[in-house]
């Protein structure tokens, strides 16, 4: 315990705020694969996104904290699909992978700044499929590219989150699935 302690004081009280701020954004984000509908989840993921930007900002980590800002702003546009001819369309994650793509051109910093692009580019096409199960599985791959960013910027509290991530995906898709299970019999 008393290594930790020291850990946090060397690294200053922005460090433990930054580190706070990703907290609350990983209880947000843990439980959005909790959630039955494809709206709850996409919101509760917007929320987190937006803690998680601060974190990143704090942290001057400034891939990550466009990427989540950009993925919060997506999450809430894709909380209306199937009700909007816009939102409804491929044009709408394409959209938002391009922008991600530009985002990374102008925060760029070293390859480790290539895994938030890949991650959020890839949850563009996984977050607009309605279908709650497909999406929990497909968010796995893009949980391990943002585990190693995440690991190269020093936060410990959004490294912790995409373990824990791994994890509620895996209950979700495992709870969801035997709910569905018994409503069959």
């Amino acid at each position: 315990m008393e290594k930790i302690g020291a850990f946090f004081a060397e690294k200053g009280p922005v460090y433990l705020i930054s580190q706070s701020f990703g907290v609350v954004a990983a209880v947000l984000l843990l439980a959005s694969f909790q959630q039955r509908t494809h709206k709850r989840i996409v919101v509760m993921q917007a929320c987190a996104g937006l803690l998680f930007g601060i974190q990143y900002l704090l942290l001057g980590a400034y891939e990550g904290m466009a990427c989540n800002f950009i993925g919060m702003i997506r999450s809430f546009t894709f909380s209306f699909r199937n009700k909007s001819k816009i939102v409804d369309s491929v044009f709408c994650p394409a959209f938002f992978a391009a922008a991600f793509g530009i985002s990374t051109i102008i925060t760029y910093k070293d390859l480790f700044s290539l895994m938030p692009l890949g991650a959020m580019i890839i949850s563009s096409f996984v977050l607009w499929i309605p279908q709650t199960q497909k999406l929990r599985a497909l968010t796995l791959p893009t949980s391990v590219m943002w585990l190693i960013y995440n690991i190269a910027c020093g936060s410990v509290v959004a490294s912790l989150t995409e373990v824990f991530c791994e994890i509620s995906i895996i209950i979700g898709l495992i709870r969801f699935r035997e709910k569905k299970a018994e409503k069959e019999v």
